[in-house]
């Protein structure tokens, strides 16, 4: 199967609590505008390059409880448009998302807006991304893809259309079953567990989950039934990554979802009810998402 694919090309990086004048890409004839008010926004004035690149948008932010971090375009002369009503996850932590702005939105000039749903911005950093149109092939059973970041990062349509973030699809890929566990994003630092019925006799089962709020070097703690049975294997994102951030407080330290994997063998992994829970550092805020298990039945 082939389809069109964006992947990114130029880039241009704005922190708002940074000190200093960052050189501007000819794309960005104005420096960014923050406007004080109830309702505070920060605008990026933007002239599109090629007729057929789209316009990936990163943000950094702290989400506000309760709150709200809105995404509008607004054509020179024109009204706004909304392109994302809300990138919070309700999980009232660090966090980024990234959406796609196709170029028939852009149309010409005008703004990129962000709007949020207080005085304060609450935004850490921006990074706009031109991303040219290409071509890849996939297998089949392969779910088609939107966009691929620096790192490879494969970011499906759905997770860059604005929309709220659904659970992943169930789904075979040939012999293997993949379910999606969770429903949303949701804390688990005061304990969760999350009951799975097996109906028949696995041969391995892979865990997959995406984790928010956990330090660089810590890791999550995997129980089973009652039982510890492991450590999660933590993804290290490309230090392309805008997540990444230092301070004298906290040294390195990075904002946004990180991947976790663990492999089950049959013998942990009981017919019928099991029961999963994540525990990570004490006293330390942590969000998961995207919870999936893959699983090979001992008689495929």
């Amino acid at each position: 199967m082939m389809f069109g694919q964006c992947m990114l090309a130029e880039s241009f990086v704005f922190d708002p609590t940074t000190n200093g004048r960052v050189p501007l890409p000819s794309w960005l004839p104005d420096r960014p505008v923050a406007i004080a008010s109830n309702h505070a926004e920060l605008s990026f004035h933007v002239v599109p390059i090629a007729d057929d690149d789209d316009l990936a948008l990163t943000v950094v932010f702290v989400e506000d409880s309760g709150g709200y971090l809105s995404v509008y375009w607004q054509p020179q002369g024109g009204s706004r448009q909304q392109l994302c009503a809300n990138l919070f996850e309700n999980i009232s932590l660090p966090n980024q998302r990234t959406i796609l702005i196709n170029r028939p939105t852009l149309g010409g000039p005008g703004k990129l807006i962000l709007s949020s749903s207080s005085p304060v911005l609450n935004i850490k950093r921006v990074r706009l991304d031109w991303a040219r149109p290409g071509v890849v092939r996939l297998y089949d059973l392969l779910p088609n893809g939107a966009l691929i970041a620096p790192g490879g990062k494969i970011y499906a349509p759905e997770e860059v259309d604005g929309s709220p973030l659904t659970p992943v699809a169930d789904r075979w890929d040939g012999n293997v079953y993949t379910t999606s566990v969770t429903e949303n994003a949701e804390r688990i630092e005061q304990g969760v567990q999350y009951p799975v019925s097996i109906p028949k006799p696995v041969r391995r089962v892979r865990i997959e989950v995406l984790v928010n709020g956990l330090p660089l070097g810590s890791s999550i703690k995997l129980w089973l039934n009652g039982a510890q049975v492991g450590s999660l294997a933590m993804e290290i994102p490309e230090l392309t990554d805008p997540g990444y951030f230092h301070s004298r407080s906290q040294g390195d330290h990075y904002t946004g979802w990180r991947k976790g994997v663990f492999l089950l063998s049959s013998h942990q992994v009981n017919k019928g009810s099991n029961v999963f829970q994540f525990q990570g550092p004490a006293n330390t805020p942590l969000a998961i998402r995207d919870f999936l298990l893959q699983i090979q039945y001992a008689s495929d």
